[in-house]
């Protein structure tokens, strides 16, 4: 059994992530991707009440707005165009017993990427004298596999947990047109540590949850992302549960990664990497059956701050199914 001190640090940790999301300086989210987001809050968290759960989420996002700061900007200052993506996540989560379990998250991205191979960044091309030359990547691939164990010991009703774990450089990184901040793949080994609290009050729950994903060892060709925190607070309530089967959700879901090391924004010092995003996140999830769930939630942006010229969405979207025994 654990000392009141090691359980109430358990219990801080996730705190402590939340906090750093909003305090932490001079970390940021990187203009490519956006999809670690989707990695806190519902569904994913343990259910004391079954042993396995087998989730597959379906996630968009829509990049096609040129963003500088906190303001919207003129799309011709970014040579990039349009950075449309599909994330396919089938996640496999298993307790051993009351005080362990473990994770696979395997990702598939279907990504459209547009650009402008005669732009350049903060330069229109009638600044520039050149004329447009728009080119387009489309590429269907598996993405870095995300392995995780966790504690969830510190109470009977596996309220509280720890998450640590590696995230593994499986997907492609060399994919043509694309930069190193818009492939599928990294190229490098993430170490994974988090941790989650939730609670109950009536027909009320909440949850709170943190995820920081940070690069091991060298850059890898010469480029390795910023390391990422991704945070979660939200709630839902159970009393429509008996009359309709909707349980309505809300969530504020943030995220913070620091700049990028290297690949092609190197010449600028990596100005364009990194950025600071919460979102407000409305949802709906809905029991078919004991063992069966579905839900759904849009992500609706309410303060965004970009490192440089960057694409970002107006929304995005989430919605899967999953199946409990």
């Amino acid at each position: 059994m654990f000392s009141p001190t090691i359980r109430r640090a358990a219990m801080a940790l996730p705190c402590a992530l939340l906090l750093a999301l909003f305090w932490a300086p001079n970390r940021a989210f990187p203009c490519a991707c956006g999809c670690g987001i989707f990695e806190t809050g519902l569904p994913g968290l343990p259910d004391s009440a079954f042993a396995t759960q087998i989730s597959l989420q379906v996630s968009y996002m829509n990049q096609n707005m040129n963003q500088e700061g906190k303001n919207l900007v003129n799309s011709g200052l970014n040579s990039d165009k349009e950075i449309e993506t599909s994330f396919i996540n089938l996640d496999i989560q298993h307790q051993f017993n009351q005080d362990w379990g473990a994770i696979v998250e395997i990702p598939y991205w279907m990504r459209h990427f547009a650009t402008d191979v005669n732009g350049s960044s903060g330069v229109t091309d009638q600044q520039a004298g050149v004329v447009p030359d728009i080119r387009t990547q489309d590429i269907q691939t598996l993405s870095d596999i995300r392995v995780m164990g966790m504690y969830t010991g510190f109470s009977g009703d596996m309220s509280t947990g720890l998450k640590f774990g590696l995230k593994l450089p499986t997907g492609p990184y060399d994919v043509p047109l694309m930069d190193r901040d818009t492939a599928p793949g990294t190229g490098t080994t993430d170490l994974l540590l988090g941790g989650y609290h939730m609670g109950q009050v009536g027909p009320f729950g909440w949850f709170l949850q943190g995820l920081l994903d940070t690069p091991l060892g060298q850059p890898v060709d010469g480029y390795q992302p910023g390391s990422e925190l991704d945070a979660a607070l939200g709630g839902y309530w159970n009393g429509l549960k008996g009359l309709t089967g909707l349980v309505p959700m809300l969530q504020l879901n943030g995220a913070l990664r620091a700049h990028d090391y290297g690949g092609d924004d190197i010449a600028s010092g990596n100005g364009n990497s990194g950025y600071e995003n919460l979102f407000v996140t409305p949802g709906l999830m809905e029991s078919l059956g004991p063992n069966w769930q579905v839900m759904a939630s849009v992500y609706l942006p309410v303060a965004r701050d970009v490192h440089g010229d960057q694409l970002v969405p107006s929304w995005m979207g989430n919605a899967g199914v999953s199946y409990m025994f």
